[in-house]
């Protein structure tokens, strides 16, 4: 009994002491895991106060940033209205400039520049009747190598539209009285080719044939476009004045002579 008790206090004993040992050691480890939630704090605490810091010179930055934004946007409105008073200047100087070479150059190139000056003018570039209007009160005021230049333009700009035929037949017309037969050939060939159901096509072909007859290489094909004028369009006045130019293009012998009296 005696050895059985001393074993059970042997026992007791080193049991005691693996439960000492394990009790300090976790102590040790509780004060392990105090020291670096001590440490944890303080950089945790450390981060906030930089960030406090941060965030302050982060707003001076900022403060700073918006002014010196808004100093530099003053300075770039400033520059910019300078810009476009230097444009401006440089515009009115180039078309100051283009019309004194075009000046030089002709009649027909500083026909070219004003119209462009007035068709850039227009309130409205996409306002067809008001263009069409510009060359007519161009041709009304007898400038009529600027309204040409405009119709020219109308016809360029839209070629599909139902005036096209009449902005046509209008410079033709001015070529014509110019004594531009081949510009007026042109003109009047665009309705004939391009525009064949327009009441303007008996004219246009009257036109076309009466500068056909001042050109030496294309003199002898006026008649061939009479003669299809008339066949067309035999009750149109175009047709009329047709059937009397091919009277008088008609050779010698071919015309009639007058019955003599007896």
């Amino acid at each position: 009994m005696e050895d059985r008790l001393d074993k059970l206090e042997s026992d007791s004993e080193a049991l005691s002491k693996r439960s000492d040992a394990q009790e300090q050691l976790v102590r040790d480890r509780v004060a392990t895991v105090d020291k670096k939630i001590v440490e944890v704090q303080k950089k945790i605490d450390e981060l906030n106060q930089s960030a406090r810091r941060s965030g302050a010179d982060l707003g001076v930055s900022l403060t700073r940033l918006q002014d010196e934004f808004t100093r530099a946007k003053g300075d770039l409105e400033v520059a910019q209205h300078r810009l476009d008073e230097l444009q401006k200047s440089l515009d009115a100087l180039d078309a100051r400039t283009d019309k004194r070479f075009a000046a030089l150059k002709g009649r027909g190139a500083l026909d070219q520049v004003q119209a462009k000056e007035l068709i850039d003018a227009l309130p409205r570039q996409d306002d067809r009747s008001a263009f069409l209007a510009l060359g007519q009160k161009q041709e009304a005021s007898g400038n009529e190598g600027v309204a040409r230049e405009i119709y020219g333009e109308y016809l360029r700009r839209w070629p599909g539209d139902p005036s096209a035929p009449e902005a046509a037949f209008r410079a033709g017309e001015i070529a014509a009285n110019q004594g531009r037969p081949r510009e007026a050939l042109v003109s009047y060939g665009w309705i004939y080719e391009k525009a064949p159901r327009s009441e303007r096509v008996p004219e246009a072909m009257l036109g076309m044939a009466d500068a056909m007859l001042q050109l030496d290489e294309l003199k002898k094909d006026a008649p061939t476009v009479l003669k299809e004028l008339v066949g067309k369009y035999p009750k149109s006045p175009a047709a009329a004045k047709a059937k009397a130019k091919l009277a008088e293009l008609a050779p010698t012998g071919e015309k009639k002579k007058p019955l003599k009296k007896k």
